[in-house]
């Protein structure tokens, strides 16, 4: 009996283990925890970006009602998410890019021509690096919203502030 129990608690800490390395090897794990986004992550792999960018949207107050990765043709790896969004009654299309070169004006042109297939009332585009001024001046008297990078990192901010640092013990009376 006893060595059955001793067998026993050895399994159920090996699966402990187990289950701690698995936690911690799978960034989207992380994420499904509560975890802040690492820039990093969001920048390096696009599974953990979409679901990072589903996070922050739901965060917002957006109400994620779709999303697809998009793969360019020319691009080795996917660098685009598209989310189906609403918010308020208000629906949004959101192209999220994960983009070390600036976003162009031909992409706000690009964009702005699908809207109508989308159904969505607002463009939304958000990237992890900034908009050219062609792509801002394009972007001016359309139906879309531009968040950069920084905006991003405040978004992250806002959603997941970071921890304060421990209150330093009070004197004694």
């Amino acid at each position: 009996m006893v060595r059955e129990l001793v067998l026993l608690l050895i399994l159920l800490v090996a699966l402990g283990v187990l289950s701690l390395s698995v936690i911690r090897m799978s960034p989207g794990m992380a994420l499904r925890l509560g975890r802040r986004p690492e820039w990093r992550r969001m920048l390096g792999d696009v599974d953990y970006f979409q679901q990072a960018m589903g996070r922050l949207f739901a965060a917002r107050g957006y109400l994620v009602q779709g999303q697809w990765v998009h793969q360019d043709p020319l691009d080795e790896t996917p660098r685009e998410v598209i989310f189906a969004l609403e918010r308020g009654g208000t629906r949004y299309a959101a192209l999220c890019v994960r983009w070390i070169v600036p976003v162009t004006s031909d992409v706000i042109g690009r964009f702005e021509q699908s809207l109508p297939a989308t159904r969505a009332d607002i463009g939304l585009i958000a990237t992890t690096s900034i908009f050219t001024e062609g792509a801002l001046e394009r972007a001016r008297g359309c139906r879309m919203e531009l968040y950069d990078r920084e905006q991003l990192q405040k978004w992250i901010e806002l959603a997941w502030p970071p921890a304060s640092p421990a209150e330093p013990p009070s004197a004694p009376p």
